[in-house]
C-alpha cells in the first residue's frame, strides 16, 4: 500500500509542477500582450514572445486555449514591430491555425 501512495504523491507533484509552469508562462505572455497593447515594447520582447510561445508548443496537453489566445496576439506584434523577421514560432502558429481550421 505504501508504494502506491508514494507513486500517487509523485504523480500529483509532477502534475502540479507542470500546471504551475503553464501558469507562469501564461502570466508572462499576458504581461507581453499588455505591453504591446499599451505600446510599451522593449528590445527583448520578441525573444520573450518566442521563448514562452515555444514552451507552450512543446507541452503535450492543456495549452490549446493559451496558444489560441496568445498566438493571435503574437502575430500582429511581429507584423507591426518586426515585419521582415522570419519567426519559427510564428510559422508553427500558422500551421497550428491551419490544422485547427480543417
Amino acid at each position: 500500500m505504501l508504494p502506491f501512495i508514494i507513486i500517487v504523491v509523485v504523480v500529483i507533484a509532477l502534475l502540479a509542477i507542470y500546471f504551475i509552469n503553464i501558469g507562469l508562462v501564461r502570466v508572462q505572455l499576458e504581461e507581453l500582450a499588455h505591453r504591446y497593447q499599451r505600446g510599451d515594447n522593449l528590445s527583448g520582447d520578441l525573444e520573450e514572445w518566442e521563448y514562452y510561445l515555444n514552451k507552450l508548443f512543446l507541452k503535450p496537453f492543456a495549452t490549446k486555449k493559451l496558444i489560441d489566445t496568445y498566438g493571435a496576439k503574437f502575430e500582429p506584434f511581429v507584423q507591426d514591430n518586426h515585419p521582415t523577421y522570419d519567426s519559427k514560432v510564428l510559422s508553427k502558429y500558422k500551421k497550428y491555425v491551419q490544422k485547427q481550421n480543417k
